[in-house]
């Protein structure tokens, strides 16, 4: 008997202290959510204000929300160079508000960001995973961590392309899942949207395969394995944009409606 409390006083200790971390989990999945609205609010028109159309370039903007989604200040943490453009950029934010909502747990009275905007021609973007804390509470804290090291992936993965030859003039858009491990190392890949061409997409699965091993994933990480979600947009007609004859980009939010349900159990 006299076994059994320190064994039940453990046990009881283990399950008290599960809670807690699935409350952190759950945060950060909450907050990870919620940048990704953000980003996706930011961007919703993509059209620049008049006197930044034509004008090609970047700026980064730091801005304040509250709980309401009200925005309580926007600054340039980097310009343009160009005040007109600058003032262009910051009416972008005026215009956005307001803001999605924070959830539930997330407890602060106002929220703090910094967010790189590109500019070209008539319309503007948010480059995949850019929003960022500038003042991070635990949650936000690994959230813009992984947040790094998926861009991190994404652009390794982008120095391994090849396009097809046999694949010339086609086009087509593939989504490529992959689960790598705490070493960098891939355990699997599955496409979950082909293109429709089966060079193309033998050529997504080779792509990740080349690009073995990959950036380990950040401390912060509290799963033994990363899941990663690619859009590849291949495009093998002339384009000035892309002397290379295809492009691509990495960001799930921009993917998610494409998927439906085909990345079932992924």
């Amino acid at each position: 008997m006299q076994m059994k409390f320190p064994l039940l006083a453990a046990l009881v200790g283990l399950l008290a202290a599960l809670p807690a971390h699935a409350q952190t989990d759950l945060e950060t999945e909450r907050a990870d959510a919620w940048k990704a609205r953000l980003t996706d609010h930011i961007v919703r028109t993509r059209q620049l204000p008049p006197e930044a159309r034509g004008q090609v370039g970047h700026a980064k903007v730091t801005f304040v929300i509250d709980r309401s989604g009200k925005l309580k200040s926007r600054t340039l943490a980097e310009s343009t160079g160009s005040r007109q453009l600058d003032v262009a950029m910051l009416a972008i934010f005026d215009q956005a508000q307001p803001f999605p909502e924070p959830p539930s747990e997330l407890t602060e009275g106002t929220f703090s960001f910094t967010v790189p905007i590109v500019f070209a021609g008539r319309h503007f973007q948010v480059p995949p995973y850019g929003l960022a804390a500038s003042a991070p509470t635990p949650a936000f804290a690994t959230s813009d961590a992984l947040d790094g090291w998926r861009k991190a992936v994404t652009e390794h993965v982008g120095r391994h392309r090849v396009f097809p030859p046999e694949a010339a003039g086609q086009r087509g858009d593939a989504g490529v899942t992959f689960v790598i491990d705490r070493s960098g190392k891939l355990i699997s890949n599955a496409l979950v949207e082909s293109t429709g061409f089966p060079p193309l997409d033998a050529e997504t699965l080779a792509m990740v395969e080349r690009s073995v091993p990959f950036p380990k994933p950040p401390v912060e990480a509290k799963d033994d394995v990363q899941r990663v979600t690619i859009l590849i947009a291949f495009d093998g007609t002339p384009q000035k944009e892309s002397p290379n004859g295809w492009s691509w980009a990495a960001d799930e939010a921009k993917i998610k409606s494409k998927l439906n349900g085909v990345c079932r159990g992924c």
